[in-house]
């Protein structure tokens, strides 16, 4: 009978401390045990104004492109970087003819123009994290989770004729701030309900 009570006060002890455990979960947020994830495309910036300050320092008809790598926009080595070939500058400049030749900047149009001796490098340097906030047992269960982005990201095109850069454009999000929240009322049960409802279609 001693054994019996004394095993039903460690299971007791064992479901208290269980649900404690859980519980402070719920309050503390997990300790920090939420998934997080972190995209950074290139190494060579590590803010916006990092960029801005390099994109200042390139020089249409002056810079050539020797010299972009010591600004930090090197094409061969810097990862995610788009080549665009007079074709795809014609494309991106001019998407579906939606701005006609004559309306385009003159180094534009002379790149264009030159065909094969035009190109442009498309660089997309950032640094985003995205981060789960809130309780760590009701993210798991699946009945809320909370997610938050932060960074920012910028995109610079540099078109390039005979070497030199010919045209430069940049634009971008210096702070990127963004909040994603999804409540599922029924927690794991609603993905088993939404699983049911699309093989019920797919049957009938």
């Amino acid at each position: 009978m001693r054994k019996l009570e004394n095993g039903n006060k460690v299971r007791s002890s064992r479901v208290i401390l269980s649900v404690g455990f859980m519980m402070t979960l719920v309050g503390c947020g997990g300790f920090g045990l939420l998934p997080h994830e972190t995209k950074i495309s290139t190494t060579q910036f590590e803010s916006y104004s990092q960029v801005e300050a390099a994109y200042a320092n390139v020089e249409p008809g002056t810079t050539r492109l020797s010299e972009l790598q010591k600004l930090g926009f090197d094409a061969a080595s810097t990862p995610n970087v788009e080549v665009l070939s007079y074709l795809g500058v014609i494309e991106r400049f001019m998407p579906r003819n939606s701005l006609t030749f004559d309306k385009l900047a003159k180094p534009v149009q002379d790149c264009i123009l030159a065909q094969d001796r035009c190109t442009a490098f498309v660089f997309h340097p950032e640094h985003i994290e995205s981060r789960r906030m809130g309780s760590l047992f009701l993210d798991l269960l699946g009945f809320e989770r909370d997610t938050v982005k932060t960074g920012w990201a910028a995109e610079v095109v540099l078109l390039m004729q005979d070497g030199r850069v010919a045209y430069k454009l940049m634009s971008g999000h210096p702070k990127i701030e963004d909040t994603h929240s999804t409540v599922q009322p029924l927690g794991p049960l609603q993905d088993i309900g939404s699983t049911m409802m699309r093989t019920a279609t797919r049957l009938f």
